[in-house]
């Protein structure tokens, strides 16, 4: 009786194989596999693409960003199939754009199977696009000045600033302000005058639509002047608030 005990463990496969239908056994009886479910699908779902925005009459290459996209999977834009279409991945594909008309387009991923996902509007070829790149040369880094211990914003001041307020936000990074004064006065009392002129335009780059989030202050005093002299043209210049984009 002893002797069947300890063969007990050896038989265990062979016993469970008929219960478990010729699936395999571990060496503690375990069904392998008796209970595991399948994986589910992954719904076909767009989530955004990139670049979202683009000029008329120019090719271009996109990323379509998603989850489950199949590899061999199709594209359209506004309905046109797109020929040159790469899957990256189940969250991914890129695509080759030929050159569109000015509009908005609905992008569409089809799966092999006919699995169907929409972004309604989702690519806008804008006429008045302007690339960004385009512009920082002309707005990464403004100076505008301030009267004798004024920390008020000028006529002349205020017309770059509305000039360049739409370029600065359409940069999408930090700002930061710097404020700076002449060398007369304390070094207290200037620091806290040249934070008071980068105050200034902060308030008024808000004012004209550039996101508060992306836009710093910080005040330098007499610190850092740009022009070196004990006259009234060297003070006049080194009255200042930069606006600087930090690229």
């Amino acid at each position: 009786m002893r002797r069947s005990l300890r063969l007990l463990p050896f038989l265990a496969p062979f016993l469970m194989a008929g219960k478990c239908k010729g699936k395999p056994v571990t060496d503690d009886g375990d069904v392998v596999g008796a209970d595991t479910p399948a994986s589910p699908e992954v719904e076909l779902q767009l989530v955004s693409i990139e670049p979202d925005e683009v000029p008329p009459a120019r090719g271009f290459s996109a990323t379509v960003y998603g989850s489950g996209i199949d590899e061999g999977a199709t594209l359209t834009l506004g309905g046109a199939v797109m020929p040159d279409v790469e899957v990256l991945g189940d969250n991914a594909l890129r695509v080759q754009v030929p050159p569109l008309t000015a509009g908005e387009y609905d992008v569409t991923v089809t799966n092999p199977d006919g699995e169907a996902a929409t972004l309604h509007g989702a690519l806008w070829v804008n006429p008045d696009y302007v690339d960004p790149a385009s512009q920082v040369a002309t707005c990464n880094h403004i100076t505008v000045h301030f009267d004798f211990d004024a920390d008020t914003l000028s006529p002349e001041a205020r017309r770059i600033l509305d000039a360049q307020a739409a370029c600065i936000q359409s940069l999408g990074v930090p700002i930061r302000i710097e404020g700076h004064c002449d060398e007369r006065g304390t070094t207290e009392y200037n620091l806290a005058l040249g934070q008071r002129r980068a105050d200034a335009v902060r308030s008024y780059l808000i004012a004209r639509g550039v996101s508060p989030s992306r836009l710093r202050t910080i005040s330098y005093g007499e610190e850092k002047p740009i022009a070196v002299g004990h006259d009234e043209t060297a003070w006049a210049a080194n009255r200042r608030s930069e606006i600087i984009a930090e690229m």
